[in-house]
């Protein structure tokens, strides 16, 4: 996962992500779509959920100041926060620092 820089589109600035195709078949996505109990499609739309809200409000893919349930919240998950933190680690999207928790390979 890349954060992308702002863009310029009709005099607006507008922020992007970088999302490679290989997301639908790639390890981590299904490892995270089966701790889940969801399908691929669905943890890929959680995932992007994620990285479009921290475009605004941790832009710098640093996640301590969220607790689990503002990061669920951020993604729509509906389950319970903890097993969806859980989950995301596990599979290698977000990482446990000691600082706390982080989008891997924000940048």
């Amino acid at each position: 996962m890349i954060a992308g820089d702002f863009t310029e589109k009709g005099g607006d600035a507008m922020a992007w992500i970088e999302s490679h195709q290989e997301l639908w078949r790639h390890p981590k996505t299904k490892k995270l779509a089966r701790l889940l109990a969801v399908s691929v499609p669905t943890a890929i739309g959680h995932l992007h959920g994620i990285w479009y809200w921290a475009l605004d409000f941790a832009q710098d893919g640093d996640l301590r100041r969220y607790d689990p349930e503002e990061i669920a919240d951020a993604a729509l998950w509906e389950g319970e926060p903890g097993r969806f933190i859980e989950a995301l680690v596990a599979a290698g999207y977000l990482d446990q620092t000691d600082n706390g928790l982080a989008i891997h390979d924000w940048y």
